[in-house]
């Protein structure tokens, strides 16, 4: 497999976590904001992002789980969202932040839920932006960076069947290849790093 390739270094991650914190802290000054992390893709993300914000806030975690349920009435499988907990949104500035941003489902029907309970305002955080994998309309109100390609990315925190999400940059690798070999894609961390 070919080693990972590293599309964002931690300079450049920290410099635009640096920046949303600024623009957020402007968009929302006098205000005290609910934070809403995604895990397991948006923890490390939401991490710095909320270091970055000067507000009095609190933040909160969700987690996410998509299941094949079957429909009792017409015995076809569909695919359900779940989340736990639920998010006390009432009267409250929510802030949902993300890993990536890629079909929107998700982020779309959490935007749904949490406003049934009244928030006064939500928006949305992700550190990775894919609109041309996008199946819904929905925009990020804030991203990091934006990605025309459909590649794997990983590296702070975003993960690939449970690894690399340590890597302190934002990388890519060839997907096919390490789908045959995906012990050897761990391996390439270490010279990943290097370069």
């Amino acid at each position: 497999m070919r080693a990972l390739k590293v599309l964002y270094k931690p300079e450049q991650i920290a410099q635009r976590v640096r920046e949303l914190g600024e623009q957020i802290s402007q968009d929302f000054r006098d205000q005290t904001l609910d934070v809403v992390g995604l895990l397991d893709n948006g923890f490390v993300f939401m991490a710095d992002l909320v270091r970055a914000i000067d507000l009095p806030m609190r933040y909160h975690f969700i987690r996410t789980e998509t299941r094949d349920v079957t429909d009792p009435n017409t015995g076809k499988e569909r695919k359900e969202i779940f989340y736990t907990p639920e998010i006390e949104a009432a009267d409250k500035t929510i802030l949902l932040v993300d890993g990536v941003l890629q079909s929107g489902i998700t982020t779309d029907f959490l935007l749904r839920r949490i406003g049934l309970h009244g928030p006064q305002l939500v928006k949305t955080a992700v550190c990775i932006d894919k609109p041309g994998e996008r199946k819904v309309f929905l925009e990020p109100d804030y991203y990091a960076f934006r990605m025309a390609s459909n590649n794997v990315v990983i590296g702070y925190g975003l993960s690939w069947n449970g690894l690399h999400g340590n890597l302190p940059y934002l990388g890519t690798f060839d997907l096919a290849a390490a789908k045959n070999n995906p012990a050897k894609a761990s391996r390439t961390k270490a010279r990943a790093r290097r370069k």
